[in-house]
C-alpha cells in the first residue's frame, strides 16, 4: 500500500506515471468503497459520490488505492517480497480452483440427466 507522503506507483509494474479517474461509487462493490473511504480518514467518506480509481499509463492496470485489491496486486508483482508473492499466488490458484469447480456444480442435475438421455437416444438411433 502507499503511504501518505510517498509517490504513487503502479502495483503491477512499479511505474510512477499514474492517472486518477473518478468513477461512480455505485459501480464499486460496497465493501470496496467502505475500505477506500476508511483509508482516506474520518469525515471524508460516506457522502462522496465518486471514488478515485488509479490507472497506470505503462501497463494499463486499474486499481482502487488503499484497498485489498491494491495489496494483492503488489504482492503478486513481488513488490512486497517473495513470501507475500508466493502466498498471493497460492490464494489466486485456490480461488481459480474453486471457481472452476463451481462452474459444473451450478448446472442443475436434471439438465445433466436430460443431456445424458439425449446422447444415449442419439447413439441408439445412429447404431440401429
Amino acid at each position: 500500500m502507499t503511504a501518505a507522503g510517498s509517490t504513487v506507483s503502479c502495483p503491477k509494474c512499479g511505474a510512477t506515471n499514474i492517472q486518477f479517474v473518478p468513477i461512480k461509487r455505485t459501480s464499486v462493490p460496497e465493501s470496496v468503497a467502505a475500505e477506500y473511504f476508511r483509508g482516506i480518514g474520518p469525515g471524508a467518506g460516506p457522502v462522496a459520490d465518486t471514488i478515485q480509481q488509479s490507472a497506470c499509463f505503462r501497463c494499463g492496470c486499474r486499481w482502487i488505492p488503499r484497498t485489498a485489491e491494491e495489496h494483492r496486486l503488489r504482492a503478486l508483482s513481488g513488490q512486497l517480497g517473495p513470501e507475500a508473492m508466493r502466498t498471493a499466488q497460492a490464494e489466486d490458484a485456490a480461488t481459480r480452483g474453486r471457481a472452476q469447480q463451481s462452474r459444473f456444480s451450478k448446472i442443475p442435475k436434471r439438465t445433466i440427466i436430460i443431456a445424458v438421455i439425449m446422447v444415449v437416444v442419439i447413439l441408439l438411433a445412429l447404431f440401429t
